[in-house]
């Protein structure tokens, strides 16, 4: 793991992993969680690899999320902002003592909260990214959840019993005494709901991204897992449309197949972006 300034006060975390992917992708995880959300799909990848395959898979975290600088405040998180972060990620990547190794136009991969940032970074500049990937993402128009969510977000910060219970909610047919989900999953949550969590809520309340995501023109698929109960398939759909992108439903799976089922995203993404 590395971390990249984007400015002085602002450090990016990445992973990058070489010869894993026939094409360097980008991928970004959701709310709550880190690079840590990807592993289980990396690993299907190693298994899956040609003996000469050229790509990276670059693993970012946003602000406040894993080994990246915390926000001091709400006016620090933002999409459009998380957006840009990345996109100055990308460029100094290709443009540092990497670029040969990891030469671009790169796809791009992201889940739940992460997909609305790809989203962004592919409206704001499309000649950077070839194929994106959006899984069960927040939709165009954001997500408005109720006041028990707030409140449940600020009794998980001093609980990481209830974080573990909100968190493993999301995820289908969670185990919750899986080791990787105790010592990864939860301790990343706990982590991040206490720097950047609830700001992320409060940012995706009254989004509205239409007007740019429309614009989009990259070739795009929205995955959406049938059972997903923290996102509605009204909206995944819409954001196809809105993108002119391809919508497919992920049967039997919830809202966190790149965790609770990699192998069957790994064979989903791979056809789609390789």
């Amino acid at each position: 793991m590395a971390l990249f300034s984007i400015r002085p006060d602002l450090q990016i975390s990445a992973e990058i992993f070489g010869g894993v992917l026939p094409q360097t992708t980008f991928f970004v995880h959701g709310n709550l969680a880190s690079n840590n959300w990807w592993l289980p799909s990396l690993e299907v990848w190693k298994k899956k690899k040609a003996e000469a395959t050229p790509g990276s898979m670059i693993l970012a975290e946003f602000r406040g999320c894993g080994k990246s600088t915390p926000p001091q405040s709400l006016r620090d998180v933002d999409m459009r902002l998380f957006a840009q972060d990345f996109i100055a990620l990308v460029e100094g990547l290709q443009s540092g003592k990497l670029a040969a190794a990891i030469k671009g136009p790169y796809n791009l991969v992201g889940h739940s909260t992460g997909g609305l940032i790809c989203a962004l970074m592919a409206a704001s500049r499309p000649g950077l990214f070839n194929r994106v990937l959006l899984l069960d993402s927040v939709g165009a128009h954001g997500v408005s959840f109720d006041d028990s969510m707030k409140q449940a977000f600020d009794q998980m910060k001093a609980s990481k019993d209830l974080t573990a219970a909100v968190i493993g909610s999301t995820i289908l047919n969670n185990d919750p005494n899986n080791e990787f989900f105790k010592t990864k999953i939860v301790e990343d949550a706990f982590y991040a709901v206490k720097t950047v969590g609830s700001w992320v809520l409060e940012s995706l309340k009254g989004f509205n991204g239409e007007a740019e995501l429309s614009k989009v023109r990259n070739k795009t698929l929205v995955l959406h897992g049938e059972n997903d109960v923290l996102l509605p398939r009204q909206d995944s759909e819409k954001m196809a449309k809105i993108m002119h992108a391809e919508f497919k439903l992920i049967p039997g799976q919830g809202h966190c197949c790149n965790f609770e089922n990699p192998a069957k995203f790994v064979e989903i993404a791979h056809q789609f972006l390789f």
